[in-house]
């Protein structure tokens, strides 16, 4: 990246916290090329001059840099463990009321999403209430208009909702004003933080926005959400930015609770109980007794199938096992986990969850090149496993391999929970 492009890009960083390497050359020199054509500039470096000098180009090359990318009902997971808690709340308390942040928000598919499942759950209209919030204004004002496309609706589980809370006018769909009146609307940069909303949310969405951000930008909004959610409270967060979790601000409640972070002695979620029980099941078990002194020092040797004579049969369930690795991981049990996941490999062949689990667990390491051998491993078996295209798609972007990286990310798009358009 040239001279000017690099200063432009580290202006992306500072503003929104843009990391350029992760969508790559080409789309930051798209990026650029448009907003040269329209101001009728015809070289980078004039571009830089001017931009600097004119903040309302500024403001436009930011609303080009953000990204959305949202539909209805991406993943209703964490709106299912918000409606129990909210259920359990209004047992205890028939005025409670939770507070709910989504950021960012986009162009509003997702906090509509939010409240037309808790009320269409039958929940009282006044038993909780959405902050949406976004650092593009252009994205805020499409949100509020309330008016979608047919793009918007590409979940195929809910087409349900909307016929129940869109009226259709000519090729677009206008929701329901009881659910519009609900989300507040507002616009906030996540690396700022707004004394108004410290403690203020029971749960907070804030998923696949981390891994636009370098190192640095991460850890200053993971401090600001942990501001912003109260000690009781949940953040839900994208699979593949799990890696950049800061430990002492969060605490990871692992996949069952829908990649969920709370703070540290949360006490809805007495982790380090929980991570004591795990541990005592998990060595009390046969399999992990009869391996855990003669654990090996690297996952390499276990990449390639074992040689059939060495594998003594065992009775364990492959799914139990799975499960098993899968909570030793989720509270940082390592160890453990690689070594049940091993021994899967070993005695059951070749299993795309022991692979992919392993992936992750290198990769929390800091083994880059044995987890990317890993997340190859696990494609070669189920070439659209979406979470390891993902993981593979930002170890590539790490390592400088953008335009690999651009591919596998591709790849993951397609092949993303309710995407209806086939992979090539």
């Amino acid at each position: 990246m040239e001279l000017y492009q690099k200063k432009i890009a580290e202006i992306l960083r500072e503003k929104i916290g843009l990391d350029c390497n992760t969508i790559g050359k080409s789309t930051v020199e798209k990026i650029l090329m448009q907003r040269m054509m329209s101001c009728k500039i015809d070289s980078v470096e004039n571009y830089y001059t001017y931009l600097i000098s004119h903040q309302d180009e500024l403001n436009e090359l930011l609303e080009f840099a953000v990204i959305p990318e949202t539909w209805f009902f991406r993943d209703i997971k964490p709106f299912q463990i918000i409606y129990e808690y909210i259920q359990k709340s209004l047992l205890k308390d028939k005025h409670a009321c939770v507070n709910i942040l989504s950021i960012p928000c986009s162009t509003g598919e997702e906090p509509y999403s939010i409240a037309m499942y808790l009320l269409d759950k039958g929940l009282p209209i006044t038993s909780f209430n959405i902050d949406a919030v976004d650092i593009s204004q252009r994205a805020l004002d499409y949100a509020k208009q309330g008016i979608y496309g047919g793009n918007s609706f590409r979940s195929n589980n809910f087409h349900e909702f909307q016929t129940k809370y869109f009226t259709q006018k000519d090729n677009y769909y206008q929701i329901d004003e009881k659910i519009y009146n609900k989300i507040n609307f507002n616009r906030l940069n996540i690396l700022q933080s707004d004394c108004a909303l410290h403690n203020k949310y029971d749960f907070i969405l804030c998923r696949n926005l981390l891994i636009y951000f370098d190192t640095a930008t991460k850890e200053q909004a993971f401090k600001n959400l942990s501001l912003f959610l109260k000690k009781t409270g949940l953040l839900f967060i994208g699979h593949s930015e799990f890696g950049a979790v800061p430990k002492q601000l969060f605490d990871n409640l692992g996949s069952n609770l829908s990649f969920a972070l709370s703070k540290p002695n949360n006490p809805d979620y007495q982790k380090n109980i929980d991570k004591a029980q795990i541990t005592h099941q998990a060595i009390e078990s046969p399999l992990l007794k009869q391996h855990i002194k003669t654990k090996k020092t690297s996952f390499e040797t276990y990449i390639q199938p074992q040689n059939s004579s060495t594998k003594k049969s065992i009775t364990t369930n492959p799914a139990d096992l799975i499960t098993q690795a899968k909570q030793l991981a989720d509270v940082a049990q390592y160890a453990e986990a690689e070594i049940i996941c091993r021994r899967l490999i070993d005695e059951h062949g070749e299993k795309v969850e022991a692979y992919y689990l392993l992936g992750l667990i290198a990769s929390s390491q800091k083994q880059a090149s044995l987890a990317e051998s890993l997340f190859r491993k696990t494609l070669f078996l189920e070439p659209k496993h979406y979470e390891s295209l993902i993981h593979l798609s930002l170890l590539l972007q790490e390592k400088g391999d953008m335009q690999n990286a651009e591919l596998f990310k591709r790849r993951a798009d397609r092949a993303a929970p309710n995407n209806t358009k086939q992979d090539t």
